[in-house]
């Protein structure tokens, strides 16, 4: 009996045999090596060289070469081979890093004929197979890196290494299978982004079985466009097994433009057990399944999501977890089909994401929320209770010159002087809401502009500037962004950001202590709307209420209709106007103007809706007013669908042609209770 280390000692003095029989010396198995002259039989042929003697699979002794019978059989190799005595204590680093070298120094391809050019074209790249079957796990402390293809079924490796590198990095994989699970130890230091557990870096049609806990970033599949790397992660099918405990579970990456497309994800235990991340190193958000990118890229495209399961508690608090973000950049035809959702402590679920074809499918959750915020991105949140969803484009009404407007069961809101009884000096509309457990959690969808004021116990504005950048430091999304806008008195502050140009901005926010009530402010835009809802654990800790005391479906004033203040504006039956200087409510009877409006004429060609104001005050006339010509004696009532310059288009065609017709506006009836 002869061990490989004897053998191939520089002081043997064994026969030199063409095939030598051994005991390798670290795991005792019975091994054969064949004295050879090219790299893998005859292939190519390569002839050997000492730059391809690993010292283990390829050896050299008194300046011949030999090969590993199994290798050359295509037989996987045994990392214990390379010196692994994967019992889970002893550090196997360095048999580890062996097999590695031994990877990183084979050739790339090998050509079935090298005459032909257009072989390349058919080329495959080679890759080993290194097995792991220890029934307890291998220890490592250290970065294994392998820079070329191959296949690696090892299926427990503990790293206890520093928090700061990365496991496991598998380059340039082909075709190949990759099974492995990695830990890195329990009451994990998410401080550092560059603790990783397994970092997969331009893959094609892979198979890969893996897992990865107690990590930063469990997983990274990451589209790298540098050199010595496939640029693309591209068709590649991933069964994940248990991710545990990690910051960021699931990552995909794209980096100096690279682009991860056109892969599936099947299955995945995600989860969290309480105790298990270091909460000291947390300062952001967890997420099961994450999109991150860098400046030079992209999005990415084509990913399925399959029977994913999700679980977690209080673990992070008070830090929110998302089961997916894909808000770092548009990302198109995200699939997530059937995920499994179990929340122990009642908080929402959330998914980011922007781009187009992303589809959510689950038999679990029926009632899903969006949102978009001022970046595109969307929000699914489980069934949430819904505090307030208004419509402001079909709920308000405009005056002829766009210059004053009503909105219905908003209280007008003044950005100068704040909540005031007056619809001619509004410029933006409010709902107030009651702060029963400062602690809850509110959101909030905006439209082009998001603006909030607090109020204290006895119903005033904080302005308190302290107090309001504490606010400001509150909210979860781009915080640094809002500013604090002072009124005309100092009676008034608003915390705010937005501009005419931007979407809609979507936020969270828990509120300080002195805050008692909260002002959600949202301006008139064409198909603004403004929603705020609470988790439904959440329930009863923040409540709708009004301060002005405006009745349900009633637009808030301070004149009736046929006052003078009131002409621009038209009145349709069954609408509601609250009179806050007599405490009265007003119903229309019959539709029309509040006043009487004279001097309009106007040209028409009988069969077209398109009228030419010749005479007559084109801003005191708003949509939706009701019109007649004066010799049809009323026959046919025409209203204004709409209007640009001197030029009126109404709801039917003109029954005549006219030049110069005098029209008449019908003034409303109403009564006042």
């Amino acid at each position: 009996m002869k061990f490989t280390n004897d053998f191939f000692s520089p002081t043997s003095t064994d026969p030199a045999d063409d095939l030598v029989q051994l005991v390798d010396s670290y795991s005792l198995e019975n091994v054969n090596y064949q004295k050879v002259t090219h790299w893998y039989h005859e292939a190519n042929p390569v002839a050997m060289t000492d730059a391809l003697c690993d010292g283990i699979i390829y050896r050299k002794r008194n300046g011949e070469y030999y090969a590993l019978t199994s290798f050359l059989a295509g037989k996987p190799i045994n990392i214990e081979l390379f010196g692994a005595k994967g019992d889970a204590t002893t550090d196997d680093t360095q048999a580890f890093l062996k097999a590695a070298d031994f990877v990183n120094r084979l050739y790339d391809f090998v050509s079935v004929d090298p005459n032909n050019p257009s072989e390349r074209f058919s080329l495959e790249l080679q890759s080993v197979t290194l097995v792991g079957n220890s029934p307890v796990g291998y220890k490592i402390t250290n970065t294994i890196l392998f820079k070329k293809p191959v296949n690696f079924i090892v299926d427990r490796i503990f790293y206890r290494g520093t928090s700061d590198k990365t496991a496991l990095i598998f380059q340039n994989s082909f075709k190949n299978t990759i099974t492995t699970n990695i830990s890195g130890t329990p009451v994990a230091n998410a401080s550092s982004d560059n603790y990783v557990g397994i970092l997969l870096q331009g893959s094609q049609h892979c198979k890969m079985y893996l897992g990865a806990s107690f990590f930063t970033k469990g997983i990274v599949c990451d589209a790298n466009d540098s050199p010595g790397i496939f640029s693309g992660f591209a068709w590649n099918e991933i069964q994940l097994k248990s991710m545990q405990s990690n910051l960021d579970a699931f990552v995909i990456r794209n980096s100096n433009n690279g682009w991860a497309n056109a892969n599936r994800v099947i299955g995945g235990e995600f989860g969290s057990f309480t105790g298990l991340l270091d909460v000291s190193t947390v300062t952001r958000r967890r997420t099961f399944v994450k999109f991150e990118k860098d400046a030079a890229s992209k999005g990415c495209n084509s990913w399925l999501f399959l029977n994913q399961a999700f679980e977690w508690g209080h673990d992070l608090d008070p830090w929110e977890t998302l089961c997916f973000d894909f808000s770092a950049a548009p990302c198109y035809g995200i699939s997530i089909s059937e995920p499994r959702i179990e929340i122990k402590t009642g908080e929402r679920i959330g998914i980011f994401h922007r781009g187009s074809e992303f589809n959510f499918n689950s038999n679990q959750i029926h009632y899903l929320t969006y949102f978009t915020d001022q970046d595109g991105v969307k929000y699914i949140g489980e069934k949430p209770v819904v505090l307030l969803d208004e419509d402001l484009s079909g709920d308000s009404k405009t005056n002829g010159s766009d210059s004053h407007f009503y909105v219905k069961n908003l209280e007008p809101f003044n950005e100068l002087t704040g909540l005031f009884p007056n619809a001619d000096y509004d410029n933006q509309f409010c709902q107030v809401f009651k702060i029963n457990d400062h602690n809850t959690n509110l959101w909030v969808q905006w439209h082009r502009y998001a603006q909030f004021v607090l109020f204290d116990e006895n119903r005033n504005i904080i302005t308190d500037s302290a107090l309001l950048q504490a606010q400001i430091d509150l909210l979860d999304f781009r915080p640094q962004d809002y500013w604090i806008a002072p009124g005309i008195t100092s009676d008034v502050k608003i915390i705010k950001i937005g501009a005419e140009d931007e979407g809609d901005y979507v936020n969270n926010m828990y509120f300080i202590p002195e805050a008692k009530y909260v002002g959600i402010i949202q301006r008139q835009y064409d198909n603004a709307r403004l929603k705020v809802m609470i988790n439904r654990a959440d329930r009863g800790k923040i409540e709708k209420v009004k301060f002005l005391q405006i009745p349900s479906e009633t637009y808030s004033t301070v004149n009736d209709p046929s006052d003078s203040s009131m002409v621009g504006f038209n009145f349709n039956t069954g609408e509601k106007f609250y009179n806050f200087n007599t405490h009265k409510t007003t119903v229309i009877k019959e539709s029309g103007v509040g006043s009487t409006l004279s001097g309009y004429t106007v040209d028409a060609v009988v069969g077209s809706r398109t009228f030419t104001v010749k005479t007559g005050d084109m801003a005191k006339l708003s949509l939706g007013t009701i019109f007649y010509v004066n010799t049809a004696g009323g026959a046919v009532r025409f209203k204004i669908a709409a209007k640009a310059g001197n030029v009126i288009m109404a709801n039917i065609p003109s029954h005549v042609t006219m030049t110069d017709a005098d029209i008449t506006f019908p003034i409303c009836t109403f009564d006042t209770y």
